[in-house]
């Protein structure tokens, strides 16, 4: 597939997301929203935090990757496997540096605040994704 191909499939596979996103339960797009909140809250802390830093690569790089995933197996439930392989990695890599946050200044309570706010986040994001994985995987429906 040449590039002007594959940025036209991209393209139509974008509009295919939106229609489907759409159509989920209100819940969902809630949720989303609030995922949205959290993460791009993050462009604060890009600067001086590697933590920050990881996030917000590892949430171009899933949200690509979930597109990619879309365009090549269908919209619907299995894409979400790019987020399970992106944002699985990204949970543990923040679990284990949460300790080690300093917290004497205000700046770094509140970003402590919200590393383990990001970290809730990510943590019910992917149990939700394996659960749309799985449920994929056994109907057979993208």
């Amino acid at each position: 597939m040449d590039w002007p191909n594959f940025l036209a499939r991209y393209r139509a596979t974008e509009v295919e997301l939106q229609t489907y996103v759409a159509g989920l339960p209100v819940w969902v797009n809630v949720w989303r929203g609030w995922m949205f909140l959290i993460f791009g809250a993050g462009v604060v802390f890009v600067i001086w935090k590697r933590e920050a830093r990881w996030l917000a690569v590892t949430m171009v790089v899933s949200l690509f990757s979930y597109n990619v995933v879309a365009m090549l197996s269908g919209v619907g439930r299995f894409p979400s496997i790019a987020l399970v392989v992106f944002w699985s990695p990204l949970a543990v890599y923040l679990a284990r540096r949460r300790p080690r946050l300093a917290s004497t200044r205000r700046f770094d309570r509140i970003y402590s605040w919200w590393v383990e706010a990001s970290l809730v986040t990510l943590v019910v994001s992917v149990a939700f994704d394996c659960y749309n994985v799985g449920y994929s995987l056994i109907t057979g429906v993208p």
